[in-house]
């Protein structure tokens, strides 16, 4: 198995292969890397065998309206999506009025989804923590949220905050310790309506979080350490909640997971993302041995952007890694 964290924009596109397999997860809201992929699966006779899209943002859908409208126009063939899982409105509501002034939340690009697939009769499910594992061979992708009564809730909502508005780039990482806490944490129901996913495969275990809200991340992880009768959760990989804000992430989520490698999907154009202060929390709070956590970025540019020195890596014991493909990044 392998998963790519491709350039996308603000914004997530993740593609597993796994032999013949392809899973798809998002789109982005820039595509051009993602068009390159699934032109790659097409040339070699596959399929997406399964599309998620973890919730119906800008930045993780409009590259699936351009793939989608791609089909409609004659490329890849009508069948070449197997499967869909989209929580939309029309899946959550049935057949409801399209909101209007409403682009924050991305209704619009979500009726336009829903109508195109309509179109080219692409079927599409709804997804909740109760949704089955799927398995492609010995590849298993497990579905950890959101719940059935938070999609009807988020199936009313009409306005959000999309992030933190605030920049800490230019601030040293030691002026900012004394500004990590828990108080201003993402409350936003399309956030926490996120589809939120476990990968395993050939030993590696990695966990896929969307825009995940800390308060259900947190419940999240609680509910898999009483499964698993253990003190802390391991993970070879985890792609950080919404792109590396400080909001989607706390104490009392880090202190209970194991891991020391830490995914940013971003191109930092968008809301001062990441944010350096999640970084700090990932530092201060995830409990560790002796190893150095490696913060892993599908854009160089997001790394130069928050500015952190050779004496800042070596005093918090860390490591920085740019992309290591053209195209983001492959672990």
């Amino acid at each position: 198995m392998n998963i790519k964290f491709l350039k996308a924009g603000s914004g997530d596109t993740i593609l597993i292969h796994h032999k013949k397999y392809n899973v798809l997860i998002d789109g982005g809201n820039d595509s051009s890397y993602l068009i390159n992929e699934v032109n790659e699966i097409y040339s070699k006779e596959e399929a997406i065998d399964l599309l998620i899209i973890t919730h119906h943002d800008d930045d993780h859908i409009k590259g699936i309206i351009e793939l989608v409208k791609s089909i409609k126009n004659g490329n890849y063939g009508k069948d070449f999506i197997k499967r869909v899982l989209f929580n939309s409105p029309r899946k959550i509501l049935g057949l409801v009025p399209l909101p209007q002034n409403d682009n924050l939340l991305s209704y619009k690009q979500s009726f336009e989804l829903e109508n195109l697939f309509l179109e080219l009769s692409i079927k599409w499910e709804q997804c909740t923590e109760e949704t089955a594992q799927i398995v492609f061979d010995d590849l298993k992708i497990d579905f950890l949220s959101p719940t059935s009564e938070d999609l009807n809730m988020y199936s009313s909502h009409k306005s959000v905050r999309l992030s933190d508005a605030k920049c800490d780039w230019t601030s040293t990482m030691s002026e900012l310790e004394k500004y990590i806490d828990d108080e201003n944490q993402d409350t936003s129901l399309p956030n926490k309506c996120s589809i939120v996913i476990n990968v395993e495969c050939d030993d590696k275990k990695v966990l896929l979080t969307g825009d995940v809200t800390p308060d259900r991340l947190e419940l999240i992880v609680l509910n898999l350490l009483a499964e698993s009768l253990t003190d802390r959760l391991s993970f070879d990989y985890i792609k950080l909640p919404h792109h590396g804000s400080y909001r989607s992430l706390n104490r009392k989520i880090l202190e209970k997971i194991k891991c020391n490698n830490y995914i940013f999907s971003t191109s930092s154009k968008r809301h001062y993302l990441p944010n350096k202060r999640a970084l700090l929390k990932l530092l201060k709070f995830v409990k560790r041995d002796k190893d150095k956590l490696d913060f892993i970025f599908n854009y160089n540019e997001a790394l130069i952007n928050l500015q952190i020195t050779e004496k800042e890596k070596e005093k918090y014991n860390f490591k920085l890694t740019p992309n290591n493909k053209d195209y983001g990044i492959i672990i």
